[in-house]
């Protein structure tokens, strides 16, 4: 924990820093010196601040909602954009939400409108906004941030799905409850409250077993093959271990999947429970990646709309979703 009051210099260091910094751990249940736990609030990266503001694409007099106030320096360089009484910013703690509101009224900022609430319902008291800015992951474009957003409006979120990575979406709404818009630069966020994944479910009493045919690190490794994979297998989430060996865990409600190198066959075997092979849905997704062309980042695009999202290819019409 780095104190103002005891190293002046080390604080003024790591705020000048293009580094995220960790405010709160286990939503304050543990104390900051301490260091372990669940980090829960923070005040981001200044350049991946930059790229989510340029996004927004602000003018002066805009009216802007921001999701997630954190400390809240992101509102008071909105504000500093976009004038006075053109900000409103969201925040789901409690004791998060007012220490923003002393950090803000110290730094002179004190006509944003903060409001201690669930950010996925946005704040309709406001509402029509020109720009959603929302500062905490999540797993889909909420309805409210769309349906609070003017015609033509943006919304721009950090879409932390649960297969593998993030990546901004910026989107313009249309008016009519959707928005369409495209998937932007890489990031990684804290996820929302509602919304944080669930512990690694391990594997059950029924497992089998069968060989790999695509090596996990190569699933893995593609950064803009797993915007496809997470289209494609929503709620199954992945993650890695390399101490050993590689090793891949992919998990859902209901199954789980474990890949990892065999030494007495010299290849990679996946073992799996549940009802679904896990796995075996992660490789056909990649091959199907394959055989669209493979293609990059900034071909892919996205479509909110009340009834859910869509991650699309090229034009909205060549859905990638199942």
């Amino acid at each position: 924990m780095i104190d103002r009051d005891t190293d002046a210099s080390a604080w003024e260091k790591a705020v000048y820093s293009d580094i995220s910094i960790v405010t709160q751990i286990d939503d304050g249940a543990t104390s900051l010196s301490e260091g372990d736990g669940l980090y829960s609030s923070s005040s981001s990266m200044p350049t991946i601040v930059a790229a989510e503001l340029g996004l927004l694409g602000l003018h002066a007099d805009d009216d802007v909602l921001e999701i997630g106030t954190g400390t809240g320096w992101t509102a008071a360089l909105i504000h500093g954009f976009v004038g006075d009484g053109r900000v409103t910013s969201v925040e789901i703690d409690l004791d998060v939400h007012r220490q923003a509101r002393d950090n803000l009224t110290r730094a002179g900022h004190d006509d944003v409108r903060l409001v201690h609430g669930d950010g996925t319902l946005g704040f309709p008291g406001g509402q029509p906004y020109d720009a959603v800015h929302v500062t905490v992951g999540a797993t889909g474009a909420a309805p409210a941030w769309v349906a609070q957003t003017r015609p033509g409006g943006t919304v721009v979120f950090p879409w932390m799905p649960t297969w593998r990575y993030g990546a901004f979406v910026a989107l313009r709404a249309l008016g009519d409850g959707t928005a369409v818009g495209r998937v932007a630069s890489g990031c990684s966020f804290m996820m929302m409250r509602g919304q944080r994944p669930g512990e690694l479910r391990g594997l059950g009493d029924d497992v089998r077993g069968r060989p790999a045919r695509i090596d996990p690190r190569r699933i893995t490794g593609e950064w803009a093959a797993s915007v496809f994979l997470n289209a494609m297998l929503p709620g199954v989430a992945c993650t890695t271990e390399h101490d050993g060996g590689f090793v891949l865990w992919a998990h859902s409600d209901t199954s789980a999947a474990y890949v990892a190198w065999d030494e007495e066959v010299g290849d990679w075997a996946v073992r799996y429970s549940g009802d679904r092979d896990l796995y075996g849905e992660a490789e056909e997704a990649f091959l199907r990646w394959i055989s669209w062309g493979c293609p990059d980042i900034d071909r892919y695009g996205y479509t909110s709309t009340p009834e859910g999202d869509v991650v699309w290819v090229d034009h909205p019409g060549r859905v990638v979703n199942p």
